[in-house]
């Protein structure tokens, strides 16, 4: 032994100046630390990966939202235009049902015919209501009169047309009802 007083001998460096445990104990930290950046890599590359994933999801909730909102719009529009309208058709009723003096009646009623095939091909149906059971949902009671022969507020008259637009209440009927007395 060469003024090595441990007891273990004399070991020769390695040719880049480390001893096998120490260039073993390098490549292990080396492994060590690449492995480190290698799991920080991978949950940056999860992290990502989920805020992708939001972030798709909140642009495909946002653009749904968006759709909807210009469906609800268009429809606002249409009912208020279609419902401005009503009072044209309900003009030309009127005009149609007056007595021939040159052919406005025969004019007004083409016109009306028109107009309901315009707000047939757009979904605006009449409200069938004489002889049926008082609905509020349906229709607004202008009068109302007892009669002995009805078992339920019933309809007797149509005062003005109601109309659906689908299955929505673009204009109430205005109606007289009869009502059971008691």
């Amino acid at each position: 032994m060469t003024g090595d007083d441990t007891g273990r001998g004399n070991v020769e460096p390695e040719a880049g100046g480390l001893s096998p445990e120490a260039g073993a104990q390098a490549a292990e930290a080396r492994a060590e630390a690449a492995e480190a950046r290698a799991n920080e890599a991978a949950a940056k590359a999860a992290e990502n990966w989920d805020l992708f994933l939001r972030a798709r999801a909140d642009l495909e909730n946002y653009r749904k939202r968006v759709e909807r909102d210009l469906e609800l719009m268009v429809h606002r529009g249409k009912k208020s235009l279609l419902f401005r309208l009503l009072d044209v058709a309900d003009a030309l009723d009127r005009a149609a049902s007056f007595e021939d003096d040159g052919g406005e009646r025969a004019g007004a009623a083409a016109i009306l015919r028109q107009l309901h095939k315009a707000f047939a091909e757009e979904g605006v149906t009449p409200i069938d209501c004489v002889g049926k059971p008082f609905d509020p949902a349906f229709h607004e009671a202008v009068d109302v009169t007892l009669d002995p022969s009805v078992t339920e507020p019933t309809v007797v008259e149509e005062l003005q047309r109601g109309y659906l637009l689908g299955d929505e209440v673009l204009r109430a009927s205005r109606v007289r009802v009869a009502q059971p007395p008691g």
